[in-house]
């Protein structure tokens, strides 16, 4: 059976990429090898017919380029932000929930390519900044940059469910976030803001030791908690938090829950707010292990519930079609 999925870079520039190229387009099933078109998720534009005008050729892709480093300043002794020059246009275009880019040392060969999320941008200047939490061989690598560092981009599907954060307008919204996944929720907080919701962010310092966007949510008007969300040890989320959430729900009547951390942290939460049955919006950080960012290299590949895989780098889902079937 043709499955049909939504391609976060459908419409874009990069569409069409490799995968039509190869009979794997997520969205076309003309360009997964079918001979009928199945187009339910239009993007307002033809992917088939894009690739068919550009000579059946793919669109020019990302390149990595050489930025200039601004700024690197150490939170703790495991967690450092980067601020880095791009240009003005790259720099709108990250200013999304969910942007991403892939960082990597000038004196590195392409297999250090690490996806960072950003966590702030400033179009007027052109600079970027990402928080990166040091743990293994590519983030030991960022710590030693000192003037440059090559940069890849733009890449938006670092979140699931990004249709209920753009779509929230004026109602309530709970952001539960731990360690390195506060830098992910500071641009969906910025979103909901901006659609005059009302944000509270609960705040757990995890293993980076440091709320380091605690700031910057009080600064866009959000109110900000501090409570542990991952017991240590069995990393289950504490039952006073999820009696916590279920009262916002339930009592003060928070529409849409974000999770920001590990998907023991989706899961839990999920399953929380599956078993009120109260419709409330549910999204999440990617932590998929993304390699290429292009549907290339399979590692960050998923199982659904219905047992079928997909690329979890390029396919924009809500977090119950990926947790629910775990």
């Amino acid at each position: 059976m043709c499955q049909v999925l939504e391609c976060i870079d459908a419409g874009t520039e990069y569409c069409p990429c490799y995968l039509a190229e190869t009979g794997e387009c997520i969205m076309c099933s003309q360009l997964q090898g079918r001979t009928f078109c199945d187009c339910t998720n239009w993007k307002g534009v033809c992917i088939y017919q894009e690739y068919v005008n550009n000579r059946k050729r793919i669109k020019e892709q990302r390149k990595s380029f050489v930025s200039r480093l601004i700024e690197k300043q150490f939170l703790s002794e495991n967690v450092m932000l980067l601020k880095f020059k791009t240009n003005s246009t790259l720099a709108r275009e990250l200013n999304q929930p969910g942007a991403y880019v892939f960082l990597r040392s000038t004196e590195e060969p392409a297999f250090f390519d690490t996806p960072m999320s950003v966590m702030t941008t400033d179009e007027r200047t052109g600079t970027v900044t990402a928080a990166v939490q040091i743990r293994g061989v590519k983030t030991k690598a960022l710590k030693k940059i000192k003037e440059e560092l090559l940069v890849r981009g733009p890449y938006w599907n670092g979140l699931l469910g990004l249709k209920y954060i753009k779509g929230l307008r004026n109602s309530r919204a709970l952001l539960v976030t731990r360690g390195i996944g506060q830098a992910p929720a500071l641009p969906v907080a910025r979103k909901l803001v901006a659609a005059g919701n009302e944000v509270e962010v609960v705040l757990d310092k995890g293993r980076g030791g440091v709320n380091f966007a605690e700031q910057h949510f009080r600064e866009l008007g959000c109110e900000v908690v501090h409570r542990s969300v991952l017991q240590p040890g069995t990393l289950d989320v504490p039952e006073e938090t999820l009696e916590y959430i279920k009262k916002k729900v339930l009592e003060e009547g928070v529409r849409l829950v974000y999770t920001g951390g590990s998907e023991k942290l989706h899961q839990g939460v999920g399953r929380l707010l599956a078993s009120m049955g109260a419709g409330t919006f549910f999204a999440c950080s990617n932590d998929a292990r993304v390699c290429c960012g292009e549907g290339i290299c399979g590692s960050c590949h998923t199982r659904l519930a219905d047992g079928s895989r997909i690329k979890t780098c390029k396919t924009q889902l809500g977090p119950v079609d990926i947790y629910g079937g775990r």
